[in-house]
């Protein structure tokens, strides 16, 4: 079960684990390349201790490899995004979604966002990177889905389906706003998963086809 901590406690447990390798000479050298795209070690260090904080995990001798491993698949994979949106010139995203990611990983600290703020400055990390972060995912979404909205198709006897148990639950099925919105949450949600599914393998053809080298 994953432990959490108050976040302000961080700072103290991350410099307590001696991983020597990552830690002891940070150093901004290339530690791995994603075609033509570096990651350095300093990059490494602060997406660790980034993971971290918006999991409001405590870094410890048993999980300090997993957070690593996560960390090295963020990087690689935000890479791999990065140059596929900037391939396709994709500079569009939504900014409610933005301000959505934002707040949601304040909530999930107990903070607003100049809290989240403040935490991420308190352990030398940029807001403003994390906006980055959270905008490459955003764009690589609108990419997505220009790509293959025309490519979407639902079964409509399986929404039927569940648009008609959601119904039985519902008090007043005379409520028209109330069954149109379930409606409208069943279809968009069934949207959301054929999107998902283009997603996953356009970004799977681009992991077999672009470099990624550990140096």
């Amino acid at each position: 079960m994953k432990k959490k901590v108050p976040i302000y406690f961080l700072t103290i447990f991350f410099f307590l684990f001696q991983i020597k390798n990552l830690y002891c000479q940070v150093t901004n050298s290339i530690i791995i390349s994603v075609g033509d795209y570096p990651i350095t070690r300093l990059d490494l260090v602060k997406e660790i201790k980034l993971v971290a904080i918006l999991s409001n995990t405590e870094i410890n001798s048993e999980n300090q490899e997993q957070i690593k491993a996560l960390a090295v698949k963020s990087l690689i994979k935000r890479n791999i995004k990065k140059s596929e949106i900037e391939k396709r010139n994709i500079d569009r995203y939504n900014p409610e979604q933005l301000e959505n990611l934002i707040n949601n990983a304040s909530r999930k600290l107990g903070v607003n966002k100049d809290g989240l703020r403040q935490i991420l400055e308190k352990h030398d990390l940029s807001f403003e990177n994390l906006v980055k972060r959270f905008k490459v995912d955003l764009k690589w979404n609108y990419m997505i889905f220009q790509m293959y909205k025309n490519k979407i198709s639902l079964n409509t006897a399986e929404i039927e389906d569940k648009i008609k148990l959601r119904m039985e639950n519902l008090k007043d099925t005379d409520d028209k706003k109330s069954v149109e919105s379930i409606k409208e949450q069943i279809v968009s949600t069934e949207k959301e998963k054929k999107l998902q599914m283009f997603s996953n393998l356009h970004y799977s053809n681009l992991e077999r086809s672009i470099q990624v080298k550990f140096l």
